[in-house]
């Protein structure tokens, strides 16, 4: 009898403590509303016909506008996520993601991808390229109720995390952000399955083409979270194309604030 009792307290004691620690350490798995996440967000907004629109690596004059000036001619709001580093040298063109209504958002300081770090310095590293960034960021961010960041190249490892959710800006962020459609160029039996800006034109593939690809995989997935960069004419000008056609497929637009991030 006494060893079934000691036995019967170890696994209690067992079960108390994966109890106690799944609550400080939480389920992984899963997408929390605050903080860094150990692994990136992807899957984020499918299967609602709905379209949050998104670009990465600017501001960019000549490209930046003209999407500004698309976005608004269709009364459509987008979340911008910029490298601080150009920001600072486009102070006008922030002004105007911010006045005309759109979320900004951390692509980090330089768009250096944390990868391959040295192990000297890596804190150091990912704190500079997130927080720094942060600090120049801050005052074009009051769009959202929230604060975004997205890893250039999609390069995170879950040590980042802890190390950022140390300071209190950490701690209220949401993300490494990925997305829903536009990751990759596929090209299958005389038609584009998917696609992505930055690689259709390295590609020299034509901005119908493009389009054709984006269309495609976003009535596959049934809307979702759409990367594109402001940083090519050509993606602006397909986005002049990619508006009207999204609605003439029925979907409509919502901004990342709009995203279930409590899943």
């Amino acid at each position: 009898m006494k060893t079934l009792t000691l036995a019967a307290l170890l696994l209690l004691s067992t079960k108390s403590f994966a109890d106690f620690s799944e609550k400080i350490i939480g389920d992984e798995s899963k997408i929390q509303d605050k903080d860094f996440s150990k692994n990136n967000m992807e899957r984020l907004h499918r299967g609602h016909n709905e379209i949050v629109l998104t670009f990465d690596d600017g501001p960019t004059p000549g490209v930046t506008d003209k999407i500004l000036d698309t976005l608004k001619e269709n009364n459509v709001k987008a979340t911008f996520f910029v490298i601080a580093e150009k920001a600072k040298d486009q102070p006008e063109l922030m002004k105007r993601i911010l006045n005309e209504g759109h979320i900004v958002a951390n692509h980090s300081l330089s768009h250096h991808a944390l990868k391959d770090l040295s192990f000297f310095s890596w804190k150091k590293t990912v704190k500079k390229e997130v927080l720094d960034a942060h600090e120049i960021l801050a005052p074009y961010m009051t769009n959202s109720k929230n604060f975004f960041y997205r890893a250039p190249e999609g390069a995170w490892d879950g040590k980042y995390a802890g190390v950022l959710n140390q300071s209190e800006i950490g701690k209220q962020y949401i993300g490494p952000v990925l997305w829903d459609i536009g990751g990759a160029v596929e090209f299958k039996d005389g038609q584009y399955l998917q696609a992505a800006d930055w690689a259709c034109w390295s590609k020299k593939i034509t901005v119908d083409e493009c389009l054709s690809g984006y269309l495609y995989e976003a009535k596959k997935v049934k809307g979702g979270v759409v990367l594109m960069h402001d940083l090519r004419t050509q993606s602006a000008e397909m986005l002049a194309k990619f508006i009207p056609a999204l609605e003439a497929s029925g979907f409509t637009f919502k901004n990342l604030d709009d995203v279930n991030w409590n899943k």
